[in-house]
């Protein structure tokens, strides 16, 4: 608890939820928006991060994630606790390998933890965790941030709420 309320408190000096009609990834608007992207030119708030998400990493063999949001936090938790990394595109590459996930592939031997720093509706979770069972591997979700609700079939783990940082 003491690191949540330490993260909030870095979050909200970072001034990380800005406000005004703001176009989400999913194509909605709203009126506030939480730019935890922010946090990347911090190590210091990156490896608070790392570190409340860890009670989540309970068996994990490989972390993975997806755009400019779980990338990072996939790439700085793989790293602090040498695990296996999967970057996952969107979409299949149209040329060179033409692979959708770079990095470890997963195998059913893997417990996989799907990253992100803000999720709203879950799409995007969505889309890394197809890509993902092809490999068989045992899939939970992780984020940052829950700024909506959703359903998804997978564990789904969060460690804010929007309404922490509002």
């Amino acid at each position: 608890m003491v690191k949540k309320q330490k993260l909030i408190r870095k979050l909200k000096d970072l001034e990380i939820v800005g406000t005004g009609k703001i176009k989400l990834t999913n194509g909605g608007l709203t009126d506030f928006y939480i730019d935890l992207k922010k946090t990347y030119g911090r190590p210091d708030i990156v490896d608070l991060m790392c570190s409340c998400i860890r009670p989540h990493l309970k068996d994990v063999t490989c972390v993975a994630g997806m755009g400019h949001g779980g990338i990072p936090l996939a790439t700085a938790l793989s790293l602090k606790y040498n695990l296996k990394l999967s970057l996952v595109r969107e979409k299949p590459r149209q040329h060179g390998t033409c692979k959708q996930i770079d990095g470890h592939m997963p195998t059913a031997k893997d417990i996989v933890l799907v990253v992100d720093d803000v999720v709203t509706t879950g799409g995007s979770l969505k889309k890394i965790v197809n890509a993902l069972k092809q490999s068989k591997a045992k899939i939970s979700v992780c984020a940052v941030v829950k700024r909506g609700n959703f359903k998804m079939k997978e564990p789904f783990h969060y460690i804010l709420e929007a309404k922490d940082l509002i």
